[in-house]
């Protein structure tokens, strides 16, 4: 990746470097249009790779043609970058290329010029039949049929219903026999005992 030295642009009082025209496939990008028109990147982690690798030629050629009057770090450069594009994207354009470089002390803006470009005039990838039916057969696995007995699944609620009528009979038993004592009691004594049970009722 290659640019032409910077020139001096007064009026805006920026430098501008343009890349050179072989450069521009390195930073081919895909592009969209949003919901509002507005023309985006479809993977900022493409555009962050490329804008990685554009700031360091950048540092590079910039050393070598001493255009810094003190050689900026990458990690400067980098927190000051913004991205941009130099016109919005007509409905066909479906990529993007990094056209311009405009530097500020404070900025480092990359100008992207949208485009078309075939995508899928390359190359597909395809496998050998033999070896994809192989790997096929290899993921199959036959599972055998248990030999241990059969569990017999339970209703929760079912078994929740039956201990309830279970509790509520003995209950209900409790109650009798309580019944019977206190008769006998009667008998025994003439006289009905303390009704304790119905005070705690």
């Amino acid at each position: 990746m290659s640019f032409n030295p910077p020139t001096w642009d007064a009026n805006n009082s920026q430098y501008v470097i343009k890349l050179l025209p072989a450069a521009s496939s390195e930073t081919l990008v895909q592009i969209k249009k949003d919901s509002t028109g507005s023309t985006t990147f479809n993977s900022h982690d493409d555009v962050e790779n490329k804008t990685d690798a554009v700031i360091h030629n950048l540092i590079d050629e910039g050393a070598s043609g001493n255009w810094f009057t003190k050689l900026p770090s990458h990690d400067q450069l980098m927190k000051r970058v913004r991205h941009t594009f130099s016109n919005l994207a007509r409905e066909t354009d479906n990529s993007a290329v990094l056209s311009i470089l405009l530097l500020t002390p404070k900025q480092v803006t990359l100008v992207w010029t949208p485009q078309v470009f075939n995508f899928s005039s390359a190359p597909q990838i395809s496998f050998d039949e033999m070896e994809s039916d192989e790997s096929d057969e290899g993921d199959e696995v036959e599972v055998p049929e248990s030999d241990l007995p059969p569990v017999e699944l339970v209703d929760d609620s079912q078994q929740t219903q039956e201990e309830y009528l279970l509790t509520r009979l003995r209950a209900a038993k409790a109650r009798v026999e309580a019944e019977q004592i206190r008769m006998q009691y009667f008998e025994t004594t003439g006289r009905m005992p303390p009704d304790s049970d119905s005070e705690d009722e």
